[in-house]
């Protein structure tokens, strides 16, 4: 096993119960779509993340330790950070129901798959276009 320098550190990136990147005896594995921002070793430990999906969002947990030579930890950090993913909502649907005759009701309906947060809805009446008549020709 190879030790490591003095002053090196262990580095864990972890949501839930599995690693997303580790940083050990300066060698690093992680998830695919994970990745240092700066190269080890660094006092900066940020990580990347690609592609995100919802699915990506909840706590994540930063660990750094800081052994000996000798394998001793002389240091341990750690701090959890909340990733809320955010989904753009979907280009509504939109129908009428009902039939638009004077004195009845209709029902104007509008919905959006799922977003993140939840989507604000709005209704507004648009002016009604202009129309231009003409009368009708009359042959001589």
């Amino acid at each position: 096993m190879k030790r490591q320098r003095p002053g090196e550190q262990d580095l864990f990136w972890c949501r839930g119960p599995g690693a997303v990147l580790a940083h050990i005896s300066g060698v690093t594995s992680s998830k695919p779509g994970a990745s240092l921002v700066y190269p080890m070793p660094s006092r900066n430990v940020s990580l990347r993340l690609q592609g995100l999906q919802e699915k990506d969002s909840g706590p994540y947990l930063c660990s750094v330790n800081l052994q000996d030579s000798q394998g001793t930890v002389r240091g341990h950090s750690s701090k959890t950070l909340e990733l809320n993913v955010l989904v753009p909502p979907a280009p509504p649907s939109c129908r009428l129901r009902g039939v638009p005759h004077v004195g009845t009701n209709v029902t104007l309906r509008c919905q959006s798959p799922r977003s993140k947060p939840a989507a604000q809805y709005q209704w507004v009446r648009s002016p009604p276009s202009s129309q231009v008549f003409f009368a009708p020709v009359s042959a001589p």
